[in-house]
Protein backbone atom coordinates (compact mmCIF):
# COMPACT_ATOMS: atom_id res chain seq x y z
CA UNK A 1 0.00 0.00 0.00
CA UNK A 2 1.37 3.46 -0.81
CA UNK A 3 1.95 6.18 1.68
CA UNK A 4 -1.37 8.23 0.48
CA UNK A 5 -3.38 4.91 0.59
CA UNK A 6 -2.20 4.73 4.22
CA UNK A 7 -3.06 8.44 5.06
CA UNK A 8 -6.69 7.98 3.59
CA UNK A 9 -7.43 4.75 6.07
CA UNK A 10 -5.92 6.56 8.52
CA UNK A 11 -8.46 9.50 8.56
CA UNK A 12 -10.98 7.21 8.27
CA UNK A 13 -10.30 5.45 11.56
CA UNK A 14 -9.99 8.74 12.76
CA UNK A 15 -13.41 9.62 12.08
CA UNK A 16 -14.35 5.84 13.45
CA UNK A 17 -12.47 6.69 16.57
CA UNK A 18 -14.00 9.67 17.14
CA UNK A 19 -17.53 7.94 16.50
CA UNK A 20 -17.08 5.51 19.43
CA UNK A 21 -15.78 8.69 21.58
CA UNK A 22 -19.56 9.82 21.07
CA UNK A 23 -21.24 6.91 21.10
CA UNK A 24 -19.76 6.37 24.42
CA UNK A 25 -19.93 9.84 26.18
CA UNK A 26 -23.36 10.61 23.67
CA UNK A 27 -22.17 13.89 22.47
CA UNK A 28 -20.37 15.21 19.77
CA UNK A 29 -17.03 15.63 19.53
CA UNK A 30 -15.28 18.36 16.81
CA UNK A 31 -13.05 16.12 14.31
CA UNK A 32 -9.44 17.22 14.84
CA UNK A 33 -7.05 18.01 11.80
CA UNK A 34 -4.77 15.47 11.34
CA UNK A 35 -1.27 15.63 9.60
CA UNK A 36 1.07 13.50 8.66
CA UNK A 37 4.45 15.73 9.50
CA UNK A 38 5.89 14.79 12.88
CA UNK A 39 9.28 14.25 13.07
CA UNK A 40 11.91 11.68 14.84
CA UNK A 41 11.10 9.12 16.90
CA UNK A 42 8.03 10.46 18.12
CA UNK A 43 4.93 8.30 16.64
CA UNK A 44 2.56 10.83 16.88
CA UNK A 45 1.24 13.94 19.01
CA UNK A 46 -2.01 15.11 19.94
CA UNK A 47 -2.19 19.73 20.10
CA UNK A 48 -4.95 20.02 22.08
CA UNK A 49 -5.87 23.56 21.92
CA UNK A 50 -5.38 23.55 18.11
CA UNK A 51 -7.42 20.19 17.52
CA UNK A 52 -4.90 18.81 15.87
CA UNK A 53 -3.15 15.60 15.51
CA UNK A 54 0.23 15.22 13.93
CA UNK A 55 1.51 11.82 12.83
CA UNK A 56 5.19 10.08 12.21
CA UNK A 57 4.12 9.70 7.98
CA UNK A 58 7.91 7.36 8.16
CA UNK A 59 6.90 5.17 10.70
CA UNK A 60 3.32 5.17 9.82
CA UNK A 61 4.32 3.49 6.53
CA UNK A 62 6.68 0.52 8.67
CA UNK A 63 4.13 0.64 11.25
CA UNK A 64 0.67 0.70 9.93
CA UNK A 65 -1.34 -1.63 11.98
CA UNK A 66 0.02 -0.31 15.04
CA UNK A 67 -0.91 2.84 13.94
CA UNK A 68 -4.40 2.10 13.03
CA UNK A 69 -4.48 -0.22 15.95
CA UNK A 70 -2.79 1.73 19.17
CA UNK A 71 -1.30 4.84 18.22
CA UNK A 72 -4.12 7.06 16.27
CA UNK A 73 -6.58 5.77 19.11
CA UNK A 74 -4.00 6.91 22.31
CA UNK A 75 -3.81 10.31 20.08
CA UNK A 76 -7.07 10.45 19.46
CA UNK A 77 -8.00 9.95 23.24
CA UNK A 78 -6.00 12.92 23.96
CA UNK A 79 -8.10 14.86 22.30
CA UNK A 80 -11.30 13.66 23.29
CA UNK A 81 -9.65 14.60 27.12
CA UNK A 82 -9.10 17.83 26.02
CA UNK A 83 -12.68 18.54 24.72
CA UNK A 84 -14.11 16.80 27.35
CA UNK A 85 -12.45 17.53 30.70
CA UNK A 86 -10.52 20.22 29.65
CA UNK A 87 -6.99 20.62 31.00
CA UNK A 88 -5.75 17.57 33.27
CA UNK A 89 -3.03 15.63 33.24
CA UNK A 90 -1.81 14.32 29.75
CA UNK A 91 -1.55 10.42 30.76
CA UNK A 92 -4.15 10.92 33.67
CA UNK A 93 -7.06 9.17 34.76
CA UNK A 94 -9.61 10.25 32.17
CA UNK A 95 -7.33 9.97 29.43
CA UNK A 96 -6.74 6.28 30.74
CA UNK A 97 -10.30 5.74 30.83
CA UNK A 98 -10.88 6.36 27.74
CA UNK A 99 -8.01 4.31 26.25
CA UNK A 100 -9.60 1.68 28.56
CA UNK A 101 -13.54 2.06 27.99
CA UNK A 102 -14.07 3.45 24.75
CA UNK A 103 -11.43 2.30 22.75
CA UNK A 104 -10.62 -0.94 24.97
CA UNK A 105 -6.78 -0.86 24.66
CA UNK A 106 -4.20 -0.39 27.84
CA UNK A 107 -3.54 2.80 28.58
CA UNK A 108 0.09 2.28 27.50
CA UNK A 109 2.08 6.02 26.62
CA UNK A 110 5.43 4.62 25.00
CA UNK A 111 6.34 2.30 21.15
CA UNK A 112 8.01 -0.07 20.61
CA UNK A 113 9.34 0.84 17.16
CA UNK A 114 11.72 0.56 15.26
CA UNK A 115 13.26 4.04 14.43
CA UNK A 116 15.98 3.68 13.36
CA UNK A 117 15.09 5.40 10.04
CA UNK A 118 13.75 9.03 11.55
CA UNK A 119 16.53 9.40 14.23
CA UNK A 120 19.51 11.50 13.36
CA UNK A 121 22.66 11.53 14.72
CA UNK A 122 23.01 10.27 18.53
CA UNK A 123 25.82 11.16 21.17
CA UNK A 124 27.47 8.49 23.62
CA UNK A 125 26.85 9.81 27.00
CA UNK A 126 28.16 7.51 30.12
CA UNK A 127 26.25 6.63 33.64
CA UNK A 128 26.79 4.12 36.03
CA UNK A 129 24.43 2.15 34.18
CA UNK A 130 26.42 2.71 30.95
CA UNK A 131 26.24 3.90 27.96
CA UNK A 132 23.45 6.32 27.02
CA UNK A 133 22.17 8.24 23.43
CA UNK A 134 21.35 11.48 23.19
CA UNK A 135 19.57 13.36 20.50
CA UNK A 136 21.57 15.99 18.56
CA UNK A 137 19.23 18.65 20.22
CA UNK A 138 19.62 17.02 23.70
CA UNK A 139 23.62 17.02 22.89
CA UNK A 140 23.53 20.41 21.82
CA UNK A 141 21.62 21.87 24.86
CA UNK A 142 24.22 20.34 27.31
CA UNK A 143 27.26 21.48 25.08
CA UNK A 144 25.73 25.34 25.00
CA UNK A 145 25.31 24.62 28.93
CA UNK A 146 21.24 25.12 29.07
CA UNK A 147 20.38 21.40 30.20
CA UNK A 148 21.74 18.30 32.34
CA UNK A 149 20.43 14.82 31.91
CA UNK A 150 20.14 12.34 34.66
CA UNK A 151 19.82 8.43 33.62
CA UNK A 152 16.38 7.23 34.17
CA UNK A 153 17.88 4.34 36.16
CA UNK A 154 20.63 5.51 38.35
CA UNK A 155 19.73 9.27 38.45
CA UNK A 156 23.47 10.06 37.33
CA UNK A 157 24.56 13.02 35.51
CA UNK A 158 25.17 12.23 31.77
CA UNK A 159 29.06 12.84 30.96
CA UNK A 160 29.66 12.86 26.94
CA UNK A 161 31.95 10.37 26.36
CA UNK A 162 34.64 11.95 24.25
Amino acid sequence: MSSSEHQIIIQQRLVECMQMAEVYFKQKFALPTLLFNQRGNVAGTAHLQKNLIKLNNTLLNDNFDEFMQTVLPHEVAHIITYQKFNRVKPHGVEWQTIMRKVFNLPPTVRHKMDTTKTQGKMYDYQCRCGTVKLTLRRHNKVVKKQQIYCCRKCQQQLVEIT
